[in-house]
């Protein structure tokens, strides 16, 4: 285990318990370690005096449930998009890019006709695909 890999798993122990093996490798390096051992007994240090300064706070159940209610009471509004908002998305963006190639490479029109359409119609079918799959 290496300064950078030892660091982590230490800062890491502090939150939650960290895997035996990763634990025994730690506690090597970190004896073997004199920088890690300074960084381990500084951050234990840290820990203990921010723990102190900023005592755990629990709620009461009565709070909890006077804010479950009060959200309940004023549902937050959520937009609702047409469904076909991301054909319409797709389609539009495919049209505005066939449209700017035209512009700037006329002499090649018929190319990028063919060319846009059938890109169009291959990532119209993947995002039908991709669409379906997901709900």
């Amino acid at each position: 285990m290496n300064c950078e890999h030892a660091r982590q798993a230490l800062l890491d122990s502090l939150d939650s318990p960290i895997p035996a093996e990763l634990d025994e490798a730690m506690r090597n390096h970190v004896g073997n370690c004199e920088a890690c051992r300074g960084f381990a007994e500084r951050q234990r240090a840290l820990d203990v005096r921010l723990t102190a300064a900023a005592p755990v706070v629990s709620l009461s159940s009565e709070f909890r449930s006077s804010l479950q209610a009060e959200l309940s009471d004023h549902p937050i509004p959520i937009p609702s998009w047409p469904e076909s908002l991301p054909d319409i998305a797709h389609l539009a963006g495919c049209a505005f890019a066939i449209l700017l190639l035209l512009v700037a490479l006329p002499q090649y029109s018929a190319a990028i006709l063919a060319a846009g359409m059938g890109f169009t119609l291959v990532t119209y079918f993947l995002q039908a695909v991709v669409r379906s799959s997901l709900t």
